[in-house]
């Protein structure tokens, strides 16, 4: 494994990493960005919550990572496994070292759903669903088209997540679908 350097390397491809690397390029088009992002699919998290509503087909908001990174950029698809700050350094995954000037940290937020007992096994099926992942999203809206009246419960988890407003935005999305499908 070699040693590879950039001058600025952006630890996460989502939308945060790709706004910021996109921001510098305007500013300065020769800049050295690399983006460390190990997913081949990049999902527009604010618009899981729409497709969970059935407003929008998870194809909508997917897209491939490499056609969404500038063009500019270094794409490392690999995880970034140790961050050496002080040695200005990034560790990823398969054991490569990336040395940089700057790093801008992007990496989102890891769900545990196997924290929750049963919830792995559960999700996706009888009537557990969630917005958080384009695994699950669409299962949302088939439960809202099933709904045949009763309690439907929503939660929000007190840790942190990827968007606090998701989970009453669900849940303002659902009643307003519920209502029109009860035709008030």
């Amino acid at each position: 494994m070699g040693i590879r350097h950039h001058q600025i390397v952006i630890v996460g491809g989502g939308s945060a990493g790709i706004t910021v690397a996109s921001t510098l390029f305007r500013k300065d088009t020769s800049l050295d960005i690399a983006i460390i992002e190990p997913s081949s699919k990049h999902y527009y998290q604010p618009g899981l919550t729409f497709v969970g509503a059935g407003i929008f087909n998870i194809k909508a908001i997917e897209r491939n990572e490499g056609d969404v990174i500038p063009a500019n950029a270094r794409w490392i698809k690999d995880t970034a496994a140790k961050l050496l700050p002080d040695q200005n350094r990034v560790v990823v995954k398969s054991g490569e070292e990336i040395r940089y000037h700057y790093l801008v940290l992007c990496p989102g937020i890891q769900i545990n759903w196997h924290k929750i007992r049963g919830l792995n096994e559960s999700l996706g099926k009888n009537g557990v669903c969630s917005n958080y992942s384009p695994d699950s999203a669409p299962y949302t809206y088939e439960c809202m088209k099933n709904f045949e009246g009763g309690t439907a419960i929503f939660t929000q988890p007190n840790t942190p997540m990827k968007c606090g407003g998701a989970a009453q935005k669900a849940m303002y999305l659902a009643s307003d679908y519920f209502r029109r499908k009860a035709g008030k």
